[in-house]
């Protein structure tokens, strides 16, 4: 044990020696990985409209109870909004021409009308009055409607978003403020404090881990890979093709210490990068208060301390089965060009990997816990969105762990050490 260890400090401080494979591991993959999540929204936002900067959204006929609402609603902040009136959207809409070039850059529109575009807010009290006074048949002339662009992915995304976290509040909002009497007798509605930060939390914390879910396991799983790819080019195949290495076997310490030696070396920084990562995954998600409909990682991502724990179990285990994998192609590889090819293989699954799970909308199945690698990343997805199962857990890991002691096994054996770590003459 005192020869890996002496081999394992030796292989660090060769790291933090170099302050340019210092960056290179830990901080450059980091910061690529950021800026390209950020990135993404505004491409996906100029590729749909052509223009890098969102749309504000266009209230037409805006009733005093939507602009009180604006006024009192944090999350309805997430818009800019420009106002129109009824009859400046006719005279529009009349402009053919005008009105779908608009729609084609990601205009979106939100039409309020109370019948023939009279006042919204007098046909909402007129409904509840009608209701009160015991003319349930009675149909509400008051409308929302919200005009966007066929095909526009930009402003399909921002509609739903401004649906589901505008309009939903500000139609339950209406009962409070325009129900008069139906508010106090012909309700009784369950009222949550607004201000709850335990209910806000919840709130934010089940979009977030949602979106997550699809993209944090394959990043993760990507960062792993490129940490160990490196590092494993680096203290073996690089050290193989000049030759060093036999000069390290032929040493008085046994091979198998060397190796391990280095393998904790690998493991403990890929660690570290990968966490370093994960930390900055999260900042950047409570960093966007803005929480803009493209994002990737929306505001308040955040893991229970269950969820957490199986992070910390699963990540070194996976990266240990990288490790592994590494190992065995470059020591089953003679040219220095094939084994990096070859070790650039797991890395293009990696990617593939990843869009496969940002682009799918279904759970894992249960072939993936028994795929190596592969199963860490679904385990990961699965706790994002609270739904990992103890076997799950205990299949994936136990998995992983074997198939790295079977290919190193396979790997010393191929070079000859026995299991006193000593290699065969």
């Amino acid at each position: 044990m005192r020869y890996v260890i002496t081999v394992f400090k030796w292989e660090i401080n060769k790291i933090i020696s170099n302050w340019h494979k210092t960056v290179t591991l830990f901080l450059l993959p980091a910061v690529l990985l950021m800026i390209a999540l950020n990135i993404f929204p505004m491409l996906i936002n100029y590729m749909s409209t052509g223009s890098f900067m969102h749309k504000s959204v266009i209230v037409v006929n805006c009733p005093d109870s939507f602009t009180e609402f604006l006024a009192n609603d944090v999350d309805s902040n997430v818009f800019d909004y420009d106002y129109m009136t009824s009859e400046e959207f006719l005279d529009l809409v009349d402009n053919e021409e005008e009105y779908f070039k608009g729609l084609k850059r990601g205009k979106i529109y939100l039409v309020f009308d109370g019948g023939s575009f009279d006042d919204f807010d007098t046909a909402v009290e007129t409904y509840y009055l009608n209701i009160v006074n015991g003319n349930t048949s009675y149909e509400s002339k008051a409308r929302i409607g919200v005009v966007y662009g066929e095909g526009r992915l930009a402003a399909a995304m921002q509609t739903e978003q401004l649906e589901e976290g505008v309009l939903t509040d500000y139609q339950d909002s209406l009962v409070s403020t325009l129900g008069g009497d139906y508010a106090i007798v012909g309700s009784d509605f369950f009222s949550v404090d607004p201000f709850n930060p335990v209910t806000k939390f919840t709130d934010y914390r089940t979009t977030a881990n949602g979106a997550a879910s699809r993209v944090v396991p394959g990043v993760l799983l990507i960062m792993m890979y490129y940490c160990v790819y490196s590092l494993a080019t680096d203290m073996f195949a690089s050290e193989k093709d000049r030759g060093f290495l036999n000069k390290l076997i032929m040493t008085p310490v046994a091979p198998k210490y060397i190796f391990n030696g280095k393998i904790l070396a690998i493991e403990l920084i890929t660690v570290v990068a990968t966490f370093a990562t994960m930390v900055l995954l999260f900042f950047s998600s409570w960093l966007n208060r803005s929480n803009d409909a493209f994002s990737l990682l929306p505001f308040g991502m955040f893991l229970t301390p269950t969820e957490l724990l199986i992070f910390i179990i699963t990540i070194p285990i996976a990266i240990f089965t990288m490790i592994a994998v590494c190992i065995n192609l470059i020591f089953s590889i003679d040219r220095f060009q094939d084994i990096i090819t070859n070790l650039q293989l797991p890395l293009v699954l990696s990617l593939f990997d990843f869009f496969g799970q940002m682009l799918r909308g279904t759970r894992p199945v249960t072939l993936e816990y028994f795929l190596p690698m592969h199963n860490a990343m679904a385990l990961m997805a699965e706790s994002f969105n609270s739904q990992e199962k103890l076997w799950h857990v205990i299949i994936v890991n136990l998995i992983n762990l074997a198939a790295a002691f079977i290919l190193l096994r396979l790997t010393y054996k191929k070079e000859g050490f026995n299991d006193t770590g000593k290699r065969h003459t």
